[in-house]
């Protein structure tokens, strides 16, 4: 390992918490960690725009494009482990798979400021408390709209917050736009959904 001078820090650094690096004792988990840190290392640090078969798409800071068989060539392992560890990262909360009509390999990094020391935990603690009123604002304005029943809150809480400021305003501002345009008010979905299929992006001709 090469020696750290204070030019190492130029380009950038990592957060990571001394409780993740004690709970990494497996070699299978130390490997892991390591796949992480090359996530990290090869995410946007700002926005970036990619015109892929003609698709313009915007890859925000935190995200990236890299398709998952350079990722398998990063990480030097097959492409199915490489899909299993972004899946795991998914599942637990880590990174998000962005979906594109496309079928690019689109990750958001959730928490990516933090990872980088560009936030405090006081400004999480803070984008908590904003995060939460905002949901209990989507969640009562839905159900009340759409006159669904309250249920499955916890799930809809997870998909919640893994949407940006920008996407809790347009998930409560329009819920009356696909409830407008839903021709069987029988098949209008939980808020759980809404949130994961983002169904507040949909687009509609009147």
């Amino acid at each position: 390992m090469k020696q750290i001078t204070e030019t190492s820090f130029q380009q950038g650094y990592f957060k990571i918490p001394r409780t993740l690096l004690k709970q990494q004792t497996g070699s299978g988990q130390l490997e892991n960690m390591g796949a992480f840190f090359q996530v990290l290392s090869h995410a946007n640090y700002s926005e970036t725009t990619y015109n892929i078969h003609g698709l313009t798409i915007f890859c925000q800071r935190g995200e990236s494009l890299i398709s998952n068989l350079h990722w398998s060539i990063l990480f030097g392992w097959t492409r199915y482990k490489t899909a299993r560890f972004f899946k795991r990262l998914e599942r637990e909360g880590i990174i998000e798979i962005l979906p594109h009509p496309e079928k690019t390999f689109h990750i958001r990094i959730i928490n990516y400021d933090l990872w980088t020391g560009s936030a405090q935990p006081a400004d999480s603690s803070q984008k908590e408390e904003e995060s939460s009123k905002a949901f209990h604002t989507f969640w009562d304005n839905y159900h009340q709209i759409m006159r669904k029943p309250k249920v499955n809150v916890a799930r809809a809480r997870h998909e919640w917050e893994k949407l940006t400021k920008e996407e809790w305003q347009l998930a409560i501002d329009r819920i009356e736009d696909v409830y407008y345009h839903t021709n069987d008010t029988r098949f209008i979905a939980h808020a759980s959904t809404y949130l994961k299929d983002k169904a507040f992006l949909n687009e509609y001709i009147d």
